[in-house]
């Protein structure tokens, strides 16, 4: 999160060479996830059909219903909506109240993270030295001493969406520059952190494999007294009137 006070989980928040997210789990391996369950499916039941591409160029055809599919019906491996919640709460662990054992446990050895937010914040908003658009750390070795140097950042979860192995997280800090003594504005600072998760051997069942994350970095740069922000001296709004909107003016930054 300072994503170089952060990592996001990044050099400072977190995660292109976008590494492509890794084929889901095998079709027709029973759901073994620490004996939780997590094929069980929660409230959003699915099915799994196999994995596209199985070898022969061809798709397993879904169960019409007469027995005579390709591929039978089987759970697959899918979070349910109470484990996605323990995920996002872990994701927020690790920007609030990083320790290095929680580190080791819910991260794989071969963690990526990706984070063009944080890769420019570690360059004070320059495009160097670090690569803006590509991996923010390469393995959970590389997290752990780039993130595990950074303090605590408050931080609160908006919302949390999930998927078979993926969860989504909207999350909000209100205090980006704590612990910098040039912090200089507490502007609200919200991003989006994709997480994917692998079944593993531990207390969790599953290990974060993948995260991939952005975030106001304008905002946090000014959060912690890197840039000051020049006045506003006019308005996007538009103006209601009887004989239409009038449109302000507004300079022109590219934005849209």
């Amino acid at each position: 999160m300072r994503f170089t006070a952060i990592a996001l989980a990044s050099a400072a928040l977190t995660t292109t060479a976008f590494a492509a997210p890794s084929p889901g789990w095998e079709h027709g391996v029973k759901n073994v996830w620490n004996g939780k369950g997590y094929g069980g499916w929660g409230k959003h039941k699915q099915k799994d059909y196999g994995t596209p591409g199985n070898g022969n160029g061809t798709t397993p055809t879904p169960d019409p219903g007469n027995g005579n599919s390709t591929c039978p019906e089987v759970p697959s491996f899918c979070l349910t909506d109470d484990q996605a919640d323990e995920i996002a709460a872990i994701f927020r662990q690790l920007i609030s109240g990083y320790t290095l054992e929680l580190a080791l446990e819910v991260l794989t050895e071969d963690f990526i993270d990706y984070s063009s937010a944080v890769n420019i914040i570690r360059n004070r908003g320059n495009d160097y030295p670090f690569t803006v658009n590509a991996l923010t750390f390469e393995n959970r070795a590389e997290f752990v001493a780039g993130h595990g140097t950074q303090p605590p950042i408050p931080f609160d979860t908006l919302k949390v969406w999930h998927g078979c192995d993926t969860t989504t997280v909207q999350w909000q800090t209100l205090r980006s520059g704590a612990g910098n003594a040039n912090e200089s504005d507490d502007i609200p600072v919200v991003g989006l952190g994709l997480l994917k998760v692998v079944p593993a051997e531990n207390s969790f069942g599953f290990q974060i494999s993948e995260l991939y994350s952005e975030f106001n970095s304008a905002a946090w740069l000014v959060n912690n007294g890197v840039f000051t922000p020049s006045a506003v001296t006019t308005s996007a709004l538009p103006t209601a009137t009887a004989g239409g909107v009038k449109v302000r003016s507004l300079p022109h930054l590219n934005v849209i």
